[in-house]
């Protein structure tokens, strides 16, 4: 969410700049322009945010995705090789991680994102066990 309302206000606030710099609008419209660049980012933020979704079923890692293209997921539990919790600068910041599950295909990869460290440490632990992956390094 963060991340989208940056990329839009960033656009938002380049917009307003060559407003300013091409028309006799003023401060006025190149402001608007901010406003309305952050709010958009805002909004995707929210509805990409609200759009992600996870299951551990009987025999798969279901994920779901996506505001304009929507995308779902089935990773067996047989087929992961790796799974993996990162915590990025923001998610520190934010209190959160992410768990990463790979498997041998690049393609095949997914990612839970949101979860308190504790969450994400347990979602790991099952994950192995359901995987009948060992945790040795």
């Amino acid at each position: 969410m963060v991340a989208a309302a940056l990329t839009c206000g960033t656009i938002g606030a380049v917009s307003g700049a060559l407003l300013l710099l091409a028309s006799d609008g003023g401060p006025a419209i190149s402001a608007i322009g901010v406003v309305v660049g952050i709010a958009a980012g805002a909004a995707f933020g929210h509805a990409l945010w609200a759009r992600r979704a996870w299951v551990l079923g009987t025999t798969a890692l279901e994920l779901q995705r996506g505001v304009i293209v929507q995308r779902a997921a089935w990773i067996p539990y047989y087929r992961i090789q790796q799974i993996d919790v990162e915590r990025g600068p923001i998610e520190r910041m934010a209190g959160l991680a992410q768990i990463v599950v790979r498997t041998a295909a690049a393609t095949t990869d997914g990612t839970i994102h949101g979860l308190t460290p504790a969450d994400a440490a347990l979602i790991r632990q099952r994950l192995l066990d359901l995987a009948g992956v060992d945790d040795a390094v």
